[in-house]
């Protein structure tokens, strides 16, 4: 599995430069997982919630809500505001939330394959200036594949979008709106 972490300038040079978040700086992030014949373009996942907190505040704030949620951090890069979650794997929760709650990977005899598969699941959180505060964007998504053997294929999962709340909702917690 490979995260890729590619910056692009939009374009004229910021006014001020903040200790955590470059504002003219937007990182595309590609990521390869089992069920996918291609990289994932992470950044068309996303959704994005607007915060009154500084982008440095939120920055720190999203690092914690990740270690609060269980999400082991990866490669991260303070300049552009994002933080990615390298492939971890799980299997029937992600701390206390079933899978299935997280993940839609389809349904067997037995219920949702994401309560019964081992998920490779990658999240990950841009951070932006906006207005008079900022911009988080979150986006995750998983491959599952059945653990009674190697024979299976993986199969893909796309996000309930919970997973995402979850961090949103710490975050706007620490900071205070």
């Amino acid at each position: 599995m490979r995260i890729r972490i590619r910056t692009r300038l939009a374009g004229g040079i910021a006014a001020g430069l903040l200790a955590l978040v470059v504002p003219r700086a937007s990182a595309q992030v590609r990521i390869s997982l089992g069920a996918w014949h291609v990289p994932i373009l992470l950044d068309t996942l996303r959704q994005d919630h607007e915060l009154r907190a500084a982008p440095e505040k939120v920055y720190e704030a999203t690092l914690k809500a990740f270690a609060d949620l269980g999400i082991p951090t990866g490669r991260t890069d303070g300049k552009a505001g994002v933080i990615g979650s390298e492939r971890f794997e799980r299997s029937r929760a992600l701390g206390d939330v079933l899978l299935s709650k997280l993940f839609s990977c389809g349904e067997g005899p037995t219920g949702p394959y994401a309560d019964s598969f081992r998920l490779e699941i990658a999240v990950v959180a841009w951070v932006a200036p906006a207005g008079g505060g900022s911009k988080l964007g979150v986006a995750t998504v998983a491959s599952a594949r059945d653990i009674s053997g190697v024979a299976h294929a993986s199969r893909a999962c796309s996000s309930t979008g919970q997973l995402e709340m979850k961090v949103f909702d710490r975050v706007t917690k620490l900071v205070g709106g």
